[in-house]
């Protein structure tokens, strides 16, 4: 059952994969200093550390006057933004940052979990001191980041990311990876929403010191459990906040079963 279901997750991540190589193109330049790329990548980056937020309108005035450059430049990043759904336009109303959806956040959750269970049972079998040692100094980068005063949480969620990604890598699945990485359109934003929603980040690292502890004294059983609750408490957390501060960021979806996963 459990080969089927990573067999399953596989494919599914390869259809994705695959259809995601169109975001991969040459960015040519324009007339103006500054290419269009530049331009895409910088709104990207925005929409995804939620700089930008979902539902906010795109101006391009705004966008032609802080970068400097003409409408050309403009409307092709906001037309390769509008291919990969960071934004939609809206007929006579403009261009807006897309909306979250929950059911998209909650089915990529569950895959994750699938996944990354079965990677740290892999780990658990080839583990070794210098590894477990990246782990620990991880963990512990963490903790200092959270002691310093005014922290950014995208720095948080980038060494967060970093820490699972070190298991992925040791059992040579560092693509996997990538291509949980690649879901960036609603995870990723959902991500860094409950990061800097994050009151108390020292339990982030708790859970994090806790699932070293299980993968130290090779409890399967223990590292699934604590997995899982790791990465789904997020969604209980978030409940509150997600009906009432950040309604708004969310597409209207069906109440029923609406936070189960």
């Amino acid at each position: 059952m459990q080969v089927c279901l990573y067999s399953f997750c596989f494919s599914h991540f390869l259809f994705i994969w695959d259809s995601g190589r169109r975001d991969i193109c040459p960015f040519r330049k324009t007339n103006n200093s500054i290419p269009w790329g530049e331009v895409f990548e910088t709104l990207k980056r925005e929409i995804l550390d939620l700089k930008l937020e979902p539902g906010r309108m795109v101006s391009e005035n705004e966008i032609c006057e802080r970068f400097g450059v003409s409408r050309t430049p403009v409307r092709d990043a906001l037309r390769l933004l509008q291919e990969q759904g960071f934004v939609e336009t809206v007929p006579y109303r403009g261009t807006y940052v897309t909306l979250l959806s929950l059911d998209n956040i909650k089915q990529m959750i569950y895959m994750r979990v699938a996944v990354e269970t079965m990677v740290l049972r892999d780990f658990l079998n080839v583990q070794n001191p210098m590894v477990m040692e990246e782990i620990r100094h991880a963990i512990a980068m963490q903790k200092a980041l959270i002691q310093t005063p005014g922290f950014e949480p995208e720095h948080f969620y980038r060494m967060d990311a970093q820490l699972h990604s070190i298991w992925f890598g040791a059992v040579k699945r560092q693509t996997l990876w990538e291509m949980l990485q690649a879901q960036q359109l609603h995870y990723t934003r959902f991500r860094m929403l409950d990061f800097t929603t994050e009151t108390d980040f020292n339990r982030i690292t708790e859970e994090h010191e806790e699932l070293f502890r299980l993968l130290c004294e090779k409890d399967e059983k223990g590292l699934e459990k604590a997995l899982k609750d790791h990465l789904y408490y997020s969604m209980k957390r978030m409940r509150h906040a997600i009906e009432v501060e950040y309604k708004d960021y969310f597409k209207e979806e069906p109440e029923e079963g609406r936070f189960v996963i």
